[in-house]
């Protein structure tokens, strides 16, 4: 069944209403009619039934059947933070990331990025592959996507209770197993860097301000490879995946 997203100030006690593309996806290219059950869920953490009361390309009405908690996404609340490459490869990344369970992606601008700080019509792009993908998936959330920030912003915003991961080729003994040890329950954010690899002095940087450098494996993976393989080892390491 497919599922749609209903914003939660368009819920109220027993109704429900889809507007925008929502609305259109569904009367449009799903041709769903009058009486039909669809499944809602609201980007949080609530899923619904609904059943459609009326329809327009504009707007659907219709009554809630039933309500329940959608399970969490993972058991970490995990942050991307990624550095931008081109086109397909990132769009890819963002369905991936969206997919295991990445709760935020922030676009990184390093010292050897290539691409261009995107423009709104791209910020809204990746948001619509996001919720996309969190349709597909099954999530009861959909992965936040902040605007590009430089690397300097971010690890100066690195939170003081959390715990902050740099892979890095150079990094050779600590795993991401060995330094989630002890970590439970700690908000992680991971740092993954551009297609020419991170500049020695951004992972210096990185580490005065709490990062600690890991490996991630003997091979040496692309950029959106290698954030897609972090994310999945410490959301395991947080009991995600066992």
């Amino acid at each position: 069944m497919s599922r749609f997203l209903v914003h939660p100030e368009d819920l109220r006690g027993e109704t429900f209403a889809l507007t925008g593309s929502e609305a259109r996806h569904a009367a449009l290219a799903l041709r769903k009619k009058i009486g039909d059950i669809i499944a809602l869920f609201d980007g949080k953490n609530l899923s619904f039934e609904g059943r459609i009361d009326s329809l327009t390309p504009e707007r659907i009405e219709g009554t809630i059947l039933s309500q329940q908690t959608a399970p969490p996404s993972s058991r970490a609340h995990l942050t991307l933070c990624q550095a931008l490459i081109k086109g397909p490869r990132w769009d890819w990344l963002v369905e991936k990331a969206c997919e295991i369970g990445v709760a935020g992606l922030v676009p990184l601008l390093t010292a050897r990025t290539v691409v261009k700080p995107s423009s709104d019509a791209a910020l809204d792009r990746w948001r619509r592959i996001a919720l996309a993908a969190s349709k597909q998936c099954g999530r009861g959330d959909v992965m936040e996507i902040m605007e590009p920030k430089p690397f300097p912003e971010v690890i100066q915003s690195l939170p003081q209770d959390g715990l902050a991961l740099i892979p890095w080729e150079k990094e050779n003994k600590k795993t991401i197993h060995e330094a989630c040890q002890g970590q439970l329950n700690r908000p992680v954010h991971i740092l993954i860097g551009p297609e020419g690899g991170w500049e020695p002095g951004e992972v210096d940087s990185a580490t005065r301000h709490g990062a600690i450098p890991v490996q991630l494996g003997p091979t040496l993976l692309r950029s959106e490879t290698a954030g897609v393989v972090a994310a999945t080892l410490v959301l395991r390491e947080f009991g995600t995946y066992s």
